[in-house]
């Protein structure tokens, strides 16, 4: 298998996957007062290989999510939002393909000895009592949260599998040197851009609602060229108080970006610069003004400060930091080739009845994008 993904993907494109899966935490909900899960019920909520995903696994995982959720929409989360954002399918989702991944671990020949697991319990906080592991307080722990020594011990095995193919896979990833001295030049030679942005639909109120919707389109967009002809020369020349004049009955005036990156893709109040990220960053100061036509408007720009990029002032945790991000963003750009190719031949179903709160039945075959 690993020699088959060397051929498809090649050394370092293979070796960018450290984490190939959005993991869920085995461990959230246990070894938590008042946690306990409870009667749950014996149907999966679907299967990978014909191995179960349990009513608990999925149950606690989505307790997570959901507890996510609440601290960023201030602790209040309900179902009709749950649907919204599609949180019980991605629960399932990434549970699927965890299990995925520790099923390709152990082929591989990644799963733990029964020392490595038992170490790895043996080590844990939870279960030590006077700075030592404690065999009463560790089957006391595991019967309050509803697992019996075996299953917990499996779970722990996935967990050291997962890591040790992850590791694997890091140490076949490659950045080159010259890939992170680009990016941190991108990152560090930074401009703020002093602009007017004439945005079309600010544009358009001043008209008459009556107009029939070509001849006000036409308006419009000649009006905005015009606009765009006044204030580029103002622009350059700096007459920030004139182009605010000119401006006023459309409640638009001249701006100044934050500092700005190669990287950057957005401004705020503009929206996406995507379209003339190019351009704008081969920008440099006294330029005249330039012109761009974006998705909601026509920005106008000048470079009002250029940074440029100095190595001398670059430390050896910039690199390593950057060269970490490298590798994620190569693991985030295969991931969904990986688990199609990973997905082939699998066999994966879905309880519907217990992940989106359908009527229970047979479990539903599913790709892992649904």
């Amino acid at each position: 298998m690993i020699a088959t993904m060397r051929t498809k993907f090649g050394p370092v494109i293979i070796g960018g996957i450290v984490a190939v899966v959005a993991a869920v935490f085995i461990f959230y909900g246990i070894f938590m007062p008042g946690k306990g899960q409870g009667s749950m019920g014996s149907n999966a909520a679907g299967s990978v290989n014909g191995e179960p995903i349990s009513y608990s696994e999925f149950s606690r995982a989505l307790t997570q999510r959901i507890e996510f959720f609440k601290s960023m929409m201030g602790g209040k989360v309900d179902e009709e939002q749950l649907a919204q954002f599609k949180i019980r399918e991605a629960v399932f989702q990434d549970l699927a393909q965890r299990k995925l991944t520790v099923q390709i671990a152990k082929k591989e020949g990644f799963y733990p000895s029964v020392e490595e697991i038992r170490e790895q319990i043996v080590g844990m906080d939870v279960f030590k009592k006077d700075g030592h592991f404690d065999k009463v307080l560790y089957k006391n722990v595991l019967t309050n949260n509803q697992y019996t020594p075996t299953r917990f011990e499996d779970l722990v095995g996935q967990d050291l599998a997962e890591k040790s193919f992850r590791n694997y896979l890091t140490n076949l990833a490659l950045v080159s040197p010259d890939s992170v001295e680009q990016d941190l030049k991108d990152a560090k030679e930074r401009r703020k851009l002093k602009y007017v942005y004439l945005d079309t639909e600010a544009v358009r109120k001043t008209f008459p609602k009556e107009m029939k919707p070509e001849e006000l389109n036409k308006s419009v967009t000649e009006k905005i060229e015009q606009l765009a002809q006044s204030v580029s020369p103002l622009l350059t020349a700096g007459q920030d108080k004139k182009i605010d004049a000119l401006l006023k009955e459309f409640n638009l005036k001249t701006k100044t970006s934050d500092w700005l990156s190669a990287q950057s893709d957005y401004i705020a109040g503009v929206g996406s610069i995507h379209s003339a990220h190019q351009e704008l960053f081969a920008l440099k100061k006294g330029d005249n003004a330039k012109k761009f036509s974006l998705i909601g408007g026509t920005l106008i720009a000048v470079a009002a400060e250029v940074e440029n990029f100095d190595p001398a002032k670059i430390t050896e945790k910039d690199r390593l930091d950057t060269r970490s991000k490298l590798q994620n963003q190569k693991q985030n750009e295969i991931m969904g080739e990986l688990m199609k190719y990973w997905t082939k031949n699998a066999s994966i179903s879905r309880n519907d009845g217990i992940v989106v709160g359908q009527q229970k039945g047979a479990a539903n075959p599913v790709g892992l994008d649904q």
